[in-house]
């Protein structure tokens, strides 16, 4: 069975989460996909673990790479260069996926030759309960409104490999913040849209307490929101750019762990 898509999954001490988040990968029903893990300098058990939980699963699906240079965007530079397959998705190492994930992914692009980016929607509650469902209509709502912006985190993002390379990739030199899922799907977008779906979701863990260090201000985010596109490489590229490099909000803060 040939792989259509490449899940790419960085992480840096992940010890007690990262197993769970392979089983629901591996437990996906559409199993047309490579799993590349990328190590990123992890100084704990997590690489241990993660290989614990592919142990007896198709040796041939999955692999993990040591990618010594710390940063996420780093991490998924290294793993952009070995994706071979027409998509590529990203995958945190504290997210459960569920068994539909990979399925989703790929029928959302098949509908839709114009996307060059799938989202799932975070959710923190039970998928059929009242919470996920006013959740889901919320970013369903945001994605319809304000189409051209990014609603999705970066464990929820999935893109045409080909669109994705074409803006660039994963480049520190482009952008050495945090916020590069943002960042990166204002690229993507030069080439076509983004999809979202009532039934393509994912739930990442809610573990993070203080998240002004990787995170922007009401501000930055209302602007954000409602500048017109034709302003988004300010925005990024000057306005943006300025401000996380005066609180030196680099990349390397996600490896922080600041954990609730």
């Amino acid at each position: 069975m040939s792989a259509l898509i490449t899940i790419l999954l960085p992480f840096f001490n992940e010890e007690g989460w990262i197993g769970a988040t392979i089983d629901s990968l591996i437990a996906q029903h559409d199993q047309r996909f490579h799993l590349i893990l990328l190590d990123n300098a992890s100084t704990d058990g997590g690489r241990a673990e993660a290989e614990r939980h592919l142990a007896g699963w198709d040796a041939g699906m999955s692999r993990i790479v040591p990618v010594a240079i710390p940063g996420k965007t780093n991490a998924l530079t290294a793993g952009l260069s070995l994706v071979t397959t027409p998509y590529v998705a990203i995958c945190d190492a504290d997210t459960h996926y569920p068994p539909c994930y990979v399925a989703n992914c790929l029928k959302l692009f098949a509908g839709r030759a114009d996307a060059t980016a799938v989202m799932a929607i975070d959710l923190y509650d039970p998928a059929d309960s009242a919470a996920a469902k006013k959740r889901m209509n919320r970013i369903l709502g945001k994605a319809r409104r304000h189409r051209d912006r990014c609603h999705a985190g970066g464990y929820a993002q999935a893109f045409r490999t080909d669109a994705l390379r074409a803006v660039g990739g994963f480049d520190t030199q482009r952008w050495p913040f945090v916020l590069e899922d943002h960042e990166v799907i204002h690229r993507v977008h030069r080439l076509g849209i983004s999809l979202y779906d009532a039934s393509h979701y994912c739930h990442p863990s809610p573990r993070r307490g203080d998240r002004r260090c990787v995170s922007w201000t009401r501000f930055e985010r209302l602007l954000y929101r409602f500048l017109p596109r034709s302003r988004m490489d300010w925005f990024f590229y000057e306005f943006l750019w300025r401000r996380l490099e005066h609180r030196r909000a680099f990349a390397a803060a996600l490896r922080e762990k600041n954990w609730t």
